[in-house]
């Protein structure tokens, strides 16, 4: 892994160079370190946009009770296409802008989810509801995503007692 890690951005410092090189020597040093301040500042600004409506689609999603698993990984890559973007650089920008694009990131979301969702998050983040959960009574140590939702909290609420308060005015003792 730290291997490839280390093949990838030493590959696309290299790539990301030679594009800066050709570029700035038709366009000359001056244009060329414009357009790239000129592409970080856009890009940062869609980003933010793309990125509130983006909350704000989970939002939804929460106060209709769902799990907003694809907003999560959307989220994420929002994160990822505002470093592109504000990296200098044109191969960088040009997959920032690629990524920011709505319906191409909605479909990298979903590919995503479909290849990592057995390994990091439970089934219930991408179908919605508590139907998606796994309960496992064989191990103690379970995940927390396999227990019962509700299950512990009978040792927790022990001691609890449930009711009603009414606010008292402590100035005249009268009740509001």
């Amino acid at each position: 892994m730290l291997g490839r890690l280390f093949f990838l951005f030493t590959a696309m410092t290299l790539i990301e160079v030679y594009v800066l090189m050709s570029i700035g020597s038709l366009l000359g040093a001056e244009l060329t370190i414009g357009i790239i301040i000129l592409t970080a500042f856009a890009g940062s600004y869609l980003v933010r946009n793309q990125g509130v409506q983006t909350v704000k689609k989970l939002q939804a999603r929460l106060a209709a009770g769902e799990a907003p698993g694809q907003e999560i990984v959307e989220a994420i890559m929002l994160l990822v296409c505002g470093v592109l973007l504000v990296t200098p650089g044109f191969v960088t920008d040009a997959l920032g802008l690629l990524v920011l694009t709505p319906q191409i990131r909605g479909r990298l979301a979903k590919a995503i989810i479909a290849q990592y969702k057995d390994r990091i998050i439970p089934q219930s983040m991408f179908t919605g509801g508590a139907q998606g959960f796994q309960y496992s009574s064989q191990s103690s140590q379970s995940s927390p995503f396999q227990q019962q939702p509700g299950a512990d909290n009978k040792a927790k609420n022990e001691g609890v007692i449930e009711g009603d308060f009414v606010e008292v005015n402590r100035d005249d003792n009268k009740l509001n």
